[in-house]
């Protein structure tokens, strides 16, 4: 009870206030609280925080006034403003079974890293006149923020295009086969025709791809015919090759052992000539040995009765070889005198 008799006696001293100072303490804590609000929003608008690898162009009025790069800037608020740009694109590879998306995007910074298009299967016509699609992929990279904004209203679809109409121009002068056998040449020529144009716009184009070349069915059809045709020829040539180089193995093969066969047989008769030689060497040198052993052991013969004798021993032996084995031959024997008559009498009748 005596706490609450002095808090009613504190309350009871208090000054009392009136209507007007009611009013005036409300206006007070508005206008201190709308302070407070601007003073936020002039911050917010007053600090810009640019990342890594984007820029953001700044404008005053309207005007083209600096590029802010990666870090913290102050603005002027509702002075300097951000660029917006609304760029538009068509999107292949989120849209899923080949359909395709169009995005639009708002932003008010320049992404400065490397940016992909994929804008699908292109129709073109080849020298021949075959219609035949083209996936292909643009890599390209944002140099100079300021031209990418100023010079070109809608940067993707502006670099989308002028590839597409650089493709058509390419292949309508390369025949069908070309197109397929000659990828690093249409993609250095896109490259050196689309990057001139494109640095106008501030952007550099890294890389121009061509993903895949599909022709008509027919079409595609009669290839296949030709390549299993073109594969047939290639094994049927291989094989005659592989014979043909056989065949040429086989002949020198043959060449080859003729040649050791003819070497083999020439040595051999060598051998055997020189054999039959030193034979009849040591035969005639026998002989000879012997016609002298005769001659000592006989004193007073001749040569010639030596050899006569050697002759009528050389007469028994083959005489003896003649009627050997029991063979049914008959053989007579002719005294050497009647043989001389006769050969006498012989030459007289061819004498007459």
């Amino acid at each position: 009870k005596d706490l609450g008799r002095k808090k009613s006696r504190q309350i009871a001293r208090m000054p009392s206030l009136d209507s007007d100072d009611v009013a005036a303490l409300v206006a007070f804590e508005i206008v201190f609280v709308a302070f407070v609000i601007f003073t936020l929003v002039l911050l917010a608008k007053g600090i810009r925080l640019v990342r890594n690898a984007e820029m953001m162009v700044l404008e005053r009025f309207g005007s083209y006034r600096t590029t802010l790069r990666p870090g913290l800037h102050f603005v002027i608020p509702f002075v300097d403003s951000p660029r917006q740009v609304n760029w538009r694109y068509v999107d292949v590879r989120s849209g899923g079974n080949g359909s395709a998306f169009v995005r639009k995007v708002v932003t008010d910074r320049i992404d400065m890293r490397e940016h992909i298009i994929d804008f699908g299967r292109q129709h073109v016509i080849t020298q021949d006149t075959v219609p035949i699609q083209i996936d292909a992929l643009v890599y390209f990279r944002i140099t100079d923020a300021q031209l990418a904004v100023y010079k070109i209203q809608n940067l993707p679809d502006a670099i989308e295009l002028l590839t597409q109409t650089t493709l058509r121009n390419v292949v309508a002068h390369m025949t069908l086969d070309d197109t397929f056998s000659s990828r690093e040449q249409i993609n250095a020529s896109l490259l050196e025709t689309v990057r001139p144009d494109a640095e106008r716009w501030g952007v550099t184009i890294v890389r121009v791809e061509i993903m895949n070349i599909v022709p008509p069915s027919d079409i595609k059809a009669v290839m296949e015919s030709q390549i299993k045709e073109e594969r047939e020829r290639r094994a049927t040539v291989l094989q005659a090759d592989g014979e043909r180089e056989s065949a040429i193995v086989r002949s020198r093969g043959e060449a080859a052992k003729t040649v050791l066969l003819a070497e083999g047989e020439k040595t051999s008769r060598a051998l055997k000539a020189k054999g039959e030689a030193e034979a009849k060497m040591i035969i005639a040198n026998c002989e000879a040995k012997c016609l002298s052993l005769l001659k000592e052991a006989m004193p007073g013969t001749s040569t010639s009765k030596a050899t006569d004798y050697l002759v009528a021993m050389q007469y028994l032996s083959a005489l003896n070889n003649m009627t050997y084995g029991g063979s049914k031959s008959q053989v007579v024997l002719i005294p050497s005198e009647t043989i001389d008559i006769l050969g006498k009498a012989k030459a007289e009748q061819y004498a007459r």
